[in-house]
């Protein structure tokens, strides 16, 4: 094995030398021996040994020398420009008093073979310096690696810094400084081997636990249970108490007990875990591949909006849902609706996250292709909380496709990503709309948010939208760390190529989505009705070619309606999914002309005129003037019945006789007749038709008026 200057060698169970941990010094090769120094020795003045090079080598093959460490002291592990100026100068002082003699080599084995040296004196006089105080630098020198450095002074321990001092009769640390000389202050207090074990117990009762009190609070609650005594009697004497400070209990409270020790003591095991633990890992250390994990969750957007039909109704805050892709930060799907967190809700974010986006986006008014948002695609396993996602349906529904994963309770660091993602949409979009809460940040007093809302759902959902784009094509620096392709490949660290280089290079964990199985699996189910007017759903109608070519609204006019199974997307009213039949797979139905008031709407508006209609049935079940009609019409039936009784009593053949000459006299009992006998020469037309008379009836005439110039 090479022997080299400087190198440490640890002798165990050897002859030659104590057992201890050596540095190689010189190698001497004229005389065959090599210069060891022990580190193990605490003396100042330490000499070193020789030994024949054959001889250590013979150590080493019987493995009684082997190779070692030696931890060089903190106070010389400093740069250059950290050192002070009087250190510096202390340094150069003491190394340029040895520096002639460290390179004596005839000197250092005389030093290290010899008793005496009459050499060190003679230096020592030279330089003007005592013989131990030289073999003091040469003990530092060697001792420290045989540098300039080595003579650094060790004033880091200057102080006995890290001992405890032991209580005596002087008061320790800096006595108490009067700012005046008018006033007095009282006499310091030493504190025993007693009193810090009292402090130990009070910490313990009152400070070291889950809402404890406070530091100030409980140096009172000790004076009360142990200083009761002092305190009554200092106060009957009119004198301070001779206790123990404030600052000493604080000082001593951090002595007796680590910070470590004290955070864990004052908080629960959880909300250590969660906001106050050391965070050396990361989730997303283990997932570089996209499709790896994909994380999903939801919270209720700061802003409040208002309904389409009108917005003098005002909807609430809406409920948003992210999936984000742990490895790229790509947000993969979305979904924002007035569904609280639930698996209504959060199986539409599933679908937009395993089918393609651009025809989602144009239900936005945002025209992209598939490449720009190139997400759809099932991950390997799909991180949730305990919350929606817990229950037997979606197990059931999503345990075929993905393997599901649930973060303890109260642990939102176990998706931290899209907590993050969140975070990102509030700062970049939602907090500029009006009628934002800003998080819960409104100031008492301020504007009520709701009064400033004027955005639709759907207008939010774009803004949204647009922001998933954008954030989708930021630049991520951690992004740059995580992967070498996109270095390899010149490319910006943005999700979007992150997630396009790995996918290129087939390094990922994707699988990819069928939507006819998503469509069946993961939208809401629901039924609607074959109508004579199409399909029917929450007041709208829907039809497709199929419809239309097997004439089902004919059939449902002449047979009656049915009922089907479909396939509901919340985002919008435009279309929806009906199994036709049983055996085949779903078919996209339109919405038809006749429901176009509802086109390019959420199917929440649906819902709200449904609502808007039941509340207003609820209003006036009935109106106040049917009632006074219902009760006038009763009187009246009443009132006929008493005349009808009161008349003679004739035989129902006598009633239907002569109808048509009762009616005719009725008439000339209750209208205005020009003449007798204008009336008798009339035809009735009902029984003659196409009859046209040519008779002129004269009209009676009025008074003559004078016109004017008549006279003239």
């Amino acid at each position: 094995m090479e022997l080299r200057r400087n190198s440490i060698w640890e002798f165990k169970d050897s002859d030659l030398a104590e057992d201890s941990v050596y540095r190689v010094l010189d190698i001497m090769h004229d005389v065959e021996s090599v210069v060891l120094f022990s580190l193990n020795g605490s003396s100042a003045t330490v000499r070193p040994i020789a030994l024949s090079i054959q001889a250590f080598t013979e150590q080493i093959k019987n493995h009684k020398a082997t190779k070692s460490v030696f931890t060089v002291p903190n106070f010389l592990l400093v740069a250059e420009d950290n050192i002070s100026e009087d250190h510096i100068a202390r340094r150069d002082k003491n190394y340029n008093l040895i520096k002639d003699i460290i390179v004596d080599r005839a000197f250092l084995f005389d030093y290290a073979t010899k008793k005496r040296t009459p050499r060190l004196a003679e230096y020592a006089r030279k330089v003007g310096l005592e013989r131990k105080a030289l073999a003091r630098l040469l003990t530092q020198y060697w001792r420290y690696g045989q540098d300039k450095m080595a003579l650094l002074p060790a004033f880091s321990k200057s102080g006995g810094l890290g001992k405890e001092r032991k209580p005596t009769n002087k008061p320790l640390g800096a006595p108490k400084q009067p700012r005046t000389v008018a006033v007095e202050r009282a006499e310091k207090y030493i504190v025993s081997d007693t009193d810090k074990a009292m402090f130990k117990l009070i910490l313990k009762k009152y400070y070291l636990k889950v809402s404890g009190l406070t530091l100030v609070k409980t140096y009172k609650k000790m004076l009360i249970d142990k200083y009761a005594d002092e305190v009554r009697l200092a106060d009957a004497c009119g004198k301070p108490p001779f206790v123990p400070t404030l600052k000493q209990f604080n000082y001593w409270s951090k002595k007796l007990f680590s910070k470590d020790e004290i955070i864990k003591q004052r908080t629960s095991e959880n909300d250590y875990l969660r906001n106050k633990r050391g965070l050396l890992g990361s989730v997303i250390q283990d997932s570089f591949l996209p499709g790896a994990h994909f994380e999903i969750d939801a919270t209720v957007a700061d802003v409040h909006i208002v309904s389409e039909l009108g917005s003098q109704h005002i909807l609430g805050r809406p409920t948003i849902y992210i999936v984000v892709d742990r490895a790229s930060r790509m947000i993969v799907g979305m979904h924002v609706s007035l569904y609280h967190a639930s698996w209504r809700a959060a199986r539409q974010a599933l679908v937009n996250c395993f089918l393609p986006k651009s025809n989602y986006c144009r239900e936005f008014g945002i025209d992209i292709n598939n490449s720009k948002w190139p997400c759809a695609h099932i991950p390997k396993e799909l991180v949730c909380d305990n919350g929606e996602m817990v229950g037997l349906e979606p197990r059931k529904v999503l345990t075929p496709m993905t393997k599901l994963s649930f973060t303890p309770p109260y642990r939102p660091d176990g998706k931290g990503v899209v907590e993050k993602r969140f975070d990102i949409l509030n700062k970049e979009v939602i907090h500029d709309f009006l009628g934002t809460t800003k998080g819960g940040n409104v100031v008492r007093g301020s504007r009520d948010p709701r009064k400033d809302a004027i955005y639709t759902l759907k207008e939010v959902t774009t803004e949204i939208i647009k922001a998933v784009l954008e954030h989708n094509s930021s630049i991520f620096d951690d992004l740059a760390f995580s992967s070498q392709l996109l270095i390899e490949n010149d490319l910006s660290p943005t999700p979007v190529n992150y997630w396009k280089i790995h996918v290129i290079k087939h390094k990922h964990e994707l699988q990819s989505a069928n939507p006819d199985e998503v469509i069946a699996r993961l939208l809401p189910p629901a039924e609607v009705s074959m109508t004579r007017s199409g399909i029917h759903f929450k007041g709208l109608y829907y039809s497709c070619q199929e419809v239309e070519d097997l004439d089902l609204t004919s059939i449902a006019r002449t047979s009656g309606q049915w009922r089907l199974e479909a396939r509901i997307d919340e985002n919008t009213t435009n279309y929806i999914y009906v199994r036709l039949d049983k055996n085949q797979g779903f078919t996209r139905c339109s919405l038809m002309s006749r429901s176009r008031m509802f086109s390019n709407k959420s199917m929440i508006e649906s819902d709200f005129i449904q609502d808007w209609l039941d509340s207003k049935k609820e209003l006036a079940p009935i109106t106040v003037a049917s009632i006074d009609d219902h009760k006038s019409r009763n009187k009246m039936t009443k009132e006929a019945k008493q005349r009808n009784k009161n008349s003679k009593t004739i035989t129902f053949a006598e009633k239907t006789k002569n109808i048509r000459q009762n009616r005719q006299e009725e008439l000339e009992a209750t209208t205005n007749i020009l003449t007798a006998k204008t009336e008798n020469q009339k035809v009735d037309s009902t029984l003659v038709p196409n009859v046209i008379e040519n008779k002129v009836a004269v009209l009676p005439q009025g008074r003559k008026r004078k016109i004017k110039g008549d006279n003239l």
